[in-house]
C-alpha cells in the first residue's frame, strides 16, 4: 500500500533529516551543516518525508482532543480539569502550546533546508518541481498555522546557519500573509493536478487551491482585516469548482468511514494528515483519531477499540441541527457504549435535555470502522481531514458575500451551500421524506433477546432501526432506536419487528417467529409443515407443525412517522435572508454542523471577530446545567487575549527579540 510505503519513509529516516545527535560528531557545535544529505534524489524525498513528518506530529496529539477545543463546539469532558488549554486557563508555559510552536518551526527549518538544496542532485526536472512544490506549500501551511495561531511570528524562509541564531523579531501578521500567498501560488504551478495522484496525503493542484481559498479568508478577517482579499478566496475557491473534478459523497457518513478503513475519496476528501499501523508495531506513525474524539469505551470489546471519550459535544452543536439534518446523529453520539465484551450500546433520548446533549460524546470516526488491529489505545491509523470539498464550497458562498457584503444569488447558493444542505438531508428528492420518529403500539412480551427491525415499501430505502428488550418481568421491548432515517420516502414505510413464521423452514431451538400477532420460541427443532402455530398457550405438536412452537408472548408492533417536508430546513433562498448579517449567521451555523471537530472553529470565530462574545456566551449556556455546567470552564476562563495563544517561554527565554503577544 502505497501509504505504508510512504509513512514507512517519514518514520525510518526522520532522524537523518533532521540530523539526529550521534555518539560520534565531528561537526563543530556553533554551526548546523546538512552534511552529505540532499546529494540524490532518494534524499530528497526523505527530506520531504521529514517535513511531513511534522503534521502527523501535531494532529497526532495536540489537535486532537486538546488545543481544538477552545471554540463552541464541544469541550474537555473531565469535571476536575480547572487548568490548561482544555480549559482556556493557559500560561505561557503550557506545554500543547510549546509543543505544537516546537513542532511547527522544527518544520519549518526542515522545509527551508530542503528548499536550500533543492538543486543540488541530478534528477528529472519535473520530479524535483513536485518536490519544491509540496515543500513550498508545507512550509507556507506551517507558517499559516503560526500566524492564525499566535498573531506575528518571525519569518523564517532560509537555514538557521548558527544555533546561536536566536534573536529573531516577528514580522508583521499581513506580511506572513503575503508570503504564504506567494508560496501557496507558486507550489500550486509545480503540484500535480489531483488526478495524477493516488491518495489525499500528498499534496495536489486542488488542495493548495483550497488552502489558498482560507488564507485569503483569514487575511480579509480579523485581526488583518484585509477586505481585498476576498476576491482572492472566491477566484481559489472557485478553481476548485470550476476543475470538475470534485464532488460530496453522497453519504457524509461514509466520508469518515472511509478515514477509518484507509480508504481515499480525493473526490471528497482532498487533504488529509495520514497515519499508519497501530501503537506497537514500532513506527511511531499512529494518531488519536477516535480516540480521543470518540464515544467512550473501556475496550474490552476488540472491535470497537478503546476511547478515553475526552471530548463532550455542548448543546449549542446538538441543537443547531435542525429536524431531517443527518449529520447530528453521525457527528455526535446517539448511544453510550459499556465496557464489556462485547459491547452494549445503550441509546440516548431522541430529544434530550440540554444537560443530556452535553454528556453526548464526538463520534464522527467511530472505531468499530477501523480495519487495522489491534484496535489499540495508544495510537491508531485513521486519517484526519485537512480539506474537503464541502468546506470549499462554503468558502467560497462566503467570499462572494463578504466580498460586496450582500446575500449570494440564487445560483451561487444553488451551486454551493445548497449541495450541502441536500447531503446534509439524505439528497433528497423532490416530494419525498425522512424517517422522524418510530413509536412502539404495542410492547410485546416474551422476548429472549432483542428482534430484528425491518423497514421496507415507502418507496425508499435506507431505514434502519433496532429494538432493546426489557431483561425481566414481562421482557417486553423497551426501545425502538432509529439509527438511519434513510430517504425518498413517498408513503409510509412498513416496520416489522421480529422474523415471520414461514413454511418449509429448518428452525433450530431457540429461534422465536412470529404469526397471528402470537410470539413463539421454537423448543424442538424441525423442518416446518405448512400449518403455522397458532395456539394461546402451551406447544404445537411436533406432527402438526414440524418444528415445535412454544407460546412465549404477545408480537410487539410499531408505527413509522414520516418528517413533514415543510419543517425541513434544507435548500436555503436568498428571499430566506433578510440582509447579509442574517446570511453569515447561517453560515457560521453551517460550517460548525458540517466541519464540526476537524479543528478549524476557534479561528473561524477569531477571524469573524466572534470568538470573545461567542465563548462568553457558552459559558451562560452551560450555568444552570448542574453536574453537567462545568462544560462552561473554557468559556469562563476566556478573555480578550485569549484571541491568540501566548509565546512559549521556552522561545522567549532564548529569542530576545520576540516580545510578548497582548495580554500575555
Amino acid at each position: 500500500m502505497k501509504k505504508k510505503l510512504y509513512i514507512c519513509i517519514v518514520v525510518a529516516l526522520v532522524c537523518m533529516v533532521t540530523s539526529c545527535s550521534k555518539f560520534l560528531d565531528t561537526v563543530p557545535k556553533d554551526t548546523i551543516t546538512n552534511l552529505n544529505y540532499y546529494e540524490t534524489e532518494q534524499q530528497l524525498n526523505s527530506a520531504l518525508a521529514g517535513v511531513f513528518h511534522t503534521l502527523t506530529k501535531i494532529y497526532a496529539h495536540s489537535f486532537q482532543g486538546v488545543m481544538s477545543l477552545d471554540g463552541d463546539e464541544g469541550f474537555y469532558n473531565r469535571s476536575r480539569q480547572s487548568t490548561g488549554i482544555a480549559v482556556n486557563l493557559v500560561t505561557t508555559s503550557e506545554n500543547n502550546v510549546t509543543n505544537v510552536w516546537t513542532a511547527l518551526y522544527s518544520g519549518v527549518e526542515r522545509a527551508n533546508l530542503l528548499l536550500a538544496n533543492i538543486d543540488k542532485p541530478a534528477m528529472d526536472e519535473s520530479k524535483r518541481a513536485v518536490i519544491k512544490g509540496e515543500t513550498l506549500f508545507l512550509r507556507s501551511y506551517f507558517y499559516f498555522l503560526l500566524v492564525s495561531y499566535w498573531g506575528d511570528v518571525p519569518l523564517l524562509l532560509e537555514p538557521i546557519s548558527s544555533v546561536a541564531q536566536t534573536n529573531n523579531p516577528r514580522t508583521p501578521s499581513k506580511e506572513v500573509y503575503e508570503q504564504i500567498i506567494k508560496d501557496m501560488t507558486e507550489a500550486e504551478s509545480l503540484v500535480p493536478d489531483v488526478r495524477e495522484v493516488t491518495n489525499a496525503g500528498h499534496i495536489n493542484k486542488s488542495a493548495v487551491r483550497g488552502l489558498l481559498a482560507r488564507v485569503c479568508l483569514y487575511m480579509a478577517g480579523h485581526p488583518v482585516k484585509d477586505v481585498s482579499k476576498y476576491e482572492m478566496a472566491k477566484i481559489w475557491a472557485k478553481k476548485v469548482i470550476d476543475d470538475g473534478f470534485h464532488s460530496l459523497n453522497p453519504d457524509y457518513r461514509q466520508v469518515f468511514i472511509n478515514m477509518s478503513q484507509d480508504k481515499y475519496d480525493l473526490k471528497e476528501s482532498i487533504w488529509e494528515v495520514e497515519f499508519y499501523g497501530y501503537k506497537t508495531d514500532g513506527l511511531n506513525a499512529t494518531g488519536k483519531v477516535g480516540i480521543h474524539y470518540g464515544i467512550s469505551h473501556g475496550g474490552q470489546d476488540p472491535n470497537h477499540g478503546y476511547s478515553y471519550g475526552y471530548v463532550a459535544i455542548t448543546p449549542k452543536l446538538y441543537f443547531s441541527y435542525t429536524k431531517g439534518d443527518l449529520r447530528r446523529d453521525w457527528t455526535i453520539s446517539t448511544y453510550t457504549l459499556s465496557s464489556t465484551n462485547p459491547a452494549r450500546k445503550t441509546y440516548l433520548p431522541i430529544y434530550p435535555t440540554a444537560a443530556q446533549a452535553s454528556s453526548r460524546h464526538v463520534a464522527k470516526w467511530k472505531r468499530e470502522y477501523e480495519t487495522v488491529y489491534p484496535k489499540e489505545q495508544g495510537g491508531n491509523s485513521v486519517n484526519y481531514p485537512l480539506l474537503r470539498y464541502s468546506d470549499v464550497l462554503l468558502m467560497y458562498a462566503e467570499a462572494v458575500a463578504s466580498q460586496n457584503e450582500t446575500v449570494p444569488d440564487q445560483d451561487v447558493l444553488d451551486q454551493t451551500v445548497n449541495q450541502v444542505r441536500r447531503r446534509a438531508f439524505g439528497n433528497l428528492l423532490p416530494n419525498r421524506e425522512l424517517i422522524d420518529t418510530i413509536t412502539i403500539s404495542t410492547a410485546g412480551s416474551g422476548y429472549t433477546s432483542a428482534p430484528a427491525v425491518t423497514i421496507s415499501g415507502g418507496g425508499g430505502a435506507g431505514g434502519a432501526a433496532v429494538a432493546t428488550v426489557a431483561t425481566s418481568g414481562t421482557r417486553a421491548l423497551t426501545a425502538i432506536y432509529l439509527e438511519n432515517k434513510g430517504g425518498n420516502y413517498n408513503s409510509t414505510p412498513t416496520i416489522t419487528i421480529g422474523e415471520s413464521w414461514m413454511p418449509n423452514v429448518l428452525y433450530t431451538v431457540g429461534n422465536q417467529v412470529y404469526n397471528d400477532n402470537k410470539l413463539y420460541t421454537v423448543t424442538t427443532a424441525g423442518t416446518t409443515t405448512t400449518t403455522p402455530p397458532t395456539q394461546s398457550s402451551g406447544a404445537s405438536s411436533a406432527a402438526t407443525t414440524g418444528a415445535v412452537f412454544t407460546y412465549a408472548g404477545v408480537q410487539a408492533k410499531a408505527t413509522i412517522t414520516l418528517t413533514n417536508l415543510s419543517e425541513l430546513k434544507g435548500d436555503v433562498k436568498t428571499i430566506g435572508f433578510a440582509d447579509y448579517a442574517k446570511f453569515m449567521e447561517f453560515l457560521k451555523a453551517e460550517r460548525s454542523r458540517e466541519l464540526a471537530f476537524e479543528a478549524m472553529r476557534k479561528r473561524d470565530l477569531v477571524r469573524w471577530g466572534d470568538y470573545y462574545s461567542v465563548m462568553k456566551q457558552i459559558a451562560l449556556d452551560f450555568a444552570p446545567l448542574g453536574s453537567r455546567s462545568f462544560g462552561g470552564k473554557a468559556g469562563q476562563n476566556t478573555t480578550e487575549r485569549d484571541v491568540l495563544w501566548p509565546i512559549p517561554d521556552a522561545e522567549t527565554t532564548v529569542n530576545k527579540a520576540i516580545g510578548q503577544n497582548p495580554g500575555w
